[in-house]
Protein backbone atom coordinates (compact mmCIF):
# COMPACT_ATOMS: atom_id res chain seq x y z
CA UNK A 1 0.00 0.00 0.00
CA UNK A 2 2.84 2.38 0.76
CA UNK A 3 4.31 1.73 -2.69
CA UNK A 4 1.01 2.67 -4.36
CA UNK A 5 0.81 5.91 -2.40
CA UNK A 6 4.38 6.77 -3.39
CA UNK A 7 3.60 6.00 -7.02
CA UNK A 8 0.44 8.11 -6.86
CA UNK A 9 2.37 11.01 -5.30
CA UNK A 10 4.97 11.08 -8.05
CA UNK A 11 2.33 10.71 -10.77
CA UNK A 12 0.57 13.75 -9.31
CA UNK A 13 3.85 15.67 -9.23
CA UNK A 14 4.39 14.78 -12.89
CA UNK A 15 0.86 15.77 -13.89
CA UNK A 16 1.33 19.17 -12.28
CA UNK A 17 3.84 20.04 -15.02
CA UNK A 18 2.62 21.37 -18.35
CA UNK A 19 4.56 18.82 -20.38
CA UNK A 20 3.00 15.74 -18.81
CA UNK A 21 -0.41 17.31 -18.28
CA UNK A 22 -0.63 18.27 -21.94
CA UNK A 23 0.51 14.80 -22.98
CA UNK A 24 -2.22 13.14 -20.92
CA UNK A 25 -5.12 15.56 -21.33
CA UNK A 26 -4.27 17.50 -24.46
CA UNK A 27 -4.22 20.88 -22.73
CA UNK A 28 -1.89 22.87 -20.55
CA UNK A 29 -2.23 22.76 -16.79
CA UNK A 30 -3.68 25.90 -15.23
CA UNK A 31 -1.77 27.37 -12.27
CA UNK A 32 -4.67 26.58 -9.95
CA UNK A 33 -4.82 22.96 -11.09
CA UNK A 34 -1.05 22.60 -10.81
CA UNK A 35 -1.15 23.90 -7.24
CA UNK A 36 -3.95 21.48 -6.35
CA UNK A 37 -2.06 18.55 -7.86
CA UNK A 38 1.12 19.47 -5.97
CA UNK A 39 -0.78 19.79 -2.69
CA UNK A 40 -2.40 16.40 -3.26
CA UNK A 41 1.01 14.90 -4.05
CA UNK A 42 2.54 16.27 -0.83
CA UNK A 43 -0.41 14.93 1.16
CA UNK A 44 0.21 11.50 -0.38
CA UNK A 45 3.90 11.74 0.57
CA UNK A 46 2.99 12.61 4.17
CA UNK A 47 0.39 9.86 4.49
CA UNK A 48 2.85 7.43 2.92
CA UNK A 49 5.43 8.32 5.59
CA UNK A 50 2.94 7.73 8.40
CA UNK A 51 1.84 4.42 6.87
CA UNK A 52 5.46 3.27 6.56
CA UNK A 53 6.09 4.07 10.24
CA UNK A 54 2.96 2.13 11.24
CA UNK A 55 3.82 -0.81 9.00
CA UNK A 56 7.54 -1.17 9.72
CA UNK A 57 8.10 0.68 12.98
CA UNK A 58 10.13 3.73 13.90
CA UNK A 59 13.47 2.21 12.92
CA UNK A 60 12.75 0.63 9.54
CA UNK A 61 9.75 2.76 8.55
CA UNK A 62 11.73 5.76 7.28
CA UNK A 63 14.10 3.46 5.39
CA UNK A 64 11.17 1.67 3.75
CA UNK A 65 9.51 4.99 3.01
CA UNK A 66 12.59 6.34 1.22
CA UNK A 67 12.89 3.10 -0.73
CA UNK A 68 9.23 3.29 -1.75
CA UNK A 69 9.63 6.92 -2.79
CA UNK A 70 12.63 6.04 -4.97
CA UNK A 71 10.86 3.09 -6.58
CA UNK A 72 7.71 5.18 -7.14
CA UNK A 73 9.75 7.96 -8.75
CA UNK A 74 11.60 5.49 -10.96
CA UNK A 75 8.38 3.75 -12.02
CA UNK A 76 6.77 7.11 -12.80
CA UNK A 77 9.80 8.17 -14.83
CA UNK A 78 9.77 4.93 -16.81
CA UNK A 79 6.02 5.05 -17.45
CA UNK A 80 6.02 8.65 -18.60
CA UNK A 81 9.11 8.45 -20.77
CA UNK A 82 9.13 4.95 -22.22
CA UNK A 83 5.46 4.22 -22.87
CA UNK A 84 4.13 5.54 -26.17
CA UNK A 85 2.14 8.76 -26.02
CA UNK A 86 -1.63 8.46 -26.45
CA UNK A 87 -3.07 9.68 -29.75
CA UNK A 88 -3.70 13.44 -29.86
CA UNK A 89 -7.10 14.63 -28.73
CA UNK A 90 -9.48 15.81 -31.40
CA UNK A 91 -11.82 18.64 -30.69
CA UNK A 92 -15.48 17.99 -31.41
CA UNK A 93 -16.97 19.94 -34.27
CA UNK A 94 -19.95 22.14 -33.47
Amino acid sequence: MTFLLGLLAFMLFALSTNRHHERGWGRRCSPRTATGLRIAAWVCVGVDFVMAIVAWGAVFGPIGWVANCMVGAAATFLMLNLLPAPPPHRKARP
